[in-house]
């Protein structure tokens, strides 16, 4: 079987890789040519979700900086087949969403979950016939009110803009909802140009290199760094400039930097190349916290978002330079063995060299975790004894060890990986490895600032 699984590991390697691209910009290509005039960036936006208000904020930049065409979609939020845990997500994508326009040049009033009456009457105002630059005006000011609680101007702005019945609202949303998926995503808040697709803030670097060479400039530029003399990107947003700190009366607690993950999480496997870079130069300690994969906990994995998970995932890789590709998926007894031995490993101070190497074989090198010469294979370039590892394999701790770290997830509010807790701060993606190093670049400048004295003097 390892012959086989190496063969279609590279066959995967090749679909997600340069020839891969070149043909899906290929056709493309050819179906902006046969629809001809200008390039157009599809904005699918769900009224109750804090990214898509972020990513309307993003399209109104883009929009306004580059000749391109606007599509604007309202749209559902994600059905139950993709949204293991609807009302944690909504809770977190609220805090996340505060996280993102704290750290980059964007607004986010919301303090709580959107007010359902208020989403409504919204869907009544948004379901009207207008051009896509106004309804993104309107898509705006609308959920601006909402995220700020602010029934009295949102009152006044559908005053304003119009609306239609309550009744037509679902229909509508439901069925651009379906096109949505139809077209190959499965949520709002996204961004589609020229066949790809691009969430929100994550992905407008990549978003804006592909506008950039449609409008004829040369990409020079550097995810997330301002172009010189307007060649390139033009990096429409960017982090805020940091506060001045103020002296604090007493030095802030070490800190200790969790990460649960998984062994079948792509994005896990990019996280883990990258965490001990951001802790190393705060001396921050990591402790790893694996679980079972999604799939295993009863949730569900369609083939829509399994093929965006892949590829976006690819297109991190390639951004950080992390060998990826050539894949064997370790669902089932390739991740029960995973497990066994990560419990193992943890007892002996080395989990973190065996998830490292366990995810690069999975990821990078279409290892098979069902197969004793791969395991051993990872094992041992961990630095590990594999005759010990071997017995270790039955160990019946692993899988309530997992199970307990994904209870300890669900109590910080998070249930997909990979996640991250830093003293009060709690993440989720591995997107969100720049708002860490943020925090812990502010918690070392509050340690290192002299402590105020007593009583003012």
């Amino acid at each position: 079987m390892i012959p086989l699984q190496r063969l279609k590991g590279k066959a995967i390697a090749a679909w997600l890789g340069p020839t891969g691209d070149a043909a899906r910009r290929a056709v493309a290509d050819l179906r902006q040519r046969v629809r001809g005039g200008t390039p157009r960036l599809d904005l699918y936006f769900d009224i109750t979700d804090p990214w898509s208000y972020l990513a309307a904020q993003v399209a109104q930049r883009l929009v306004g900086a580059y000749q391109v065409e606007l599509g604007f979609h309202v749209v559902t939020p994600p059905a139950s087949d993709v949204n293991a845990q609807p009302a944690m997500r909504a809770k977190h994508a609220v805090r996340d969403a505060q996280q993102l326009a704290e750290y980059w040049d964007v607004a986010f009033p919301g303090k709580r979950e959107a007010d359902p009456g208020m989403v409504r009457d919204i869907g009544t105002a948004l379901i009207r016939e207008r051009p896509p630059t106004d309804q993104l005006a309107c898509a705006l000011e609308l959920t601006g009110a909402l995220w700020a609680g602010d029934k009295k101007a949102l009152a006044k702005a559908l005053g304003t803009w119009g609306t239609e019945s309550h009744g037509s609202v679902a229909p509508i949303l439901n069925a651009n909802y379906q096109a949505l998926r139809k077209a190959g995503h499965y949520m709002g808040g996204m961004l589609a140009y020229a066949g790809e697709w691009y969430w929100s803030i994550d992905r407008l670097s990549y978003l804006e290199a592909a506008l950039a060479r449609a409008s004829g400039r040369e990409f020079a530029g550097v995810i997330h760094e301002r172009a010189a003399a307007e060649r390139g990107p033009l990096a429409l947003v960017t982090p805020t400039q940091p506060a001045t700190e103020t002296a604090t009366p007493t030095p802030p607690p070490p800190l200790t930097c969790e990460m649960w993950f998984s062994f079948r999480s792509p994005y896990s496997y990019l996280a883990l190349e990258q965490i001990e870079g951001v802790l190393a130069p705060y001396d921050v300690p990591l402790v790893l916290r694996p679980m079972l994969p999604m799939v295993q906990r009863g949730a569900q994995l369609p083939t829509v978002k399994a093929m965006y998970i892949v590829r976006d995932a690819k297109r991190e890789a390639d951004r950080a330079g992390i060998a990826f590709g050539e894949l064997c998926d370790p669902i089932g007894a390739g991740v029960d063995h995973c497990i066994s031995l990560a419990y193992w490993a943890n007892q002996r101070g080395a989990l973190v060299a065996f998830a490292r190497s366990a995810m690069r074989g999975i990821w990078a090198e279409a290892r098979d975790m069902t197969e004793y010469v791969d395991l051993r294979f990872v094992v041992e370039r961990a630095g590990l004894p594999w005759d010990e590892a071997r017995e270790a394999l039955s160990e019946p701790a692993a899988v309530a060890w997992a199970n307990a770290n994904a209870q300890d997830l669900a109590v910080i509010g998070l249930w997909g990986v990979p996640s991250f807790r830093i003293g009060e701060l709690v993440a989720w993606g591995q997107d969100r490895l720049p708002i860490l190093a943020d925090r812990l670049r502010r918690h070392a400048e509050a340690a290192a600032a002299p402590a105020a004295a007593p009583n003012g003097s």
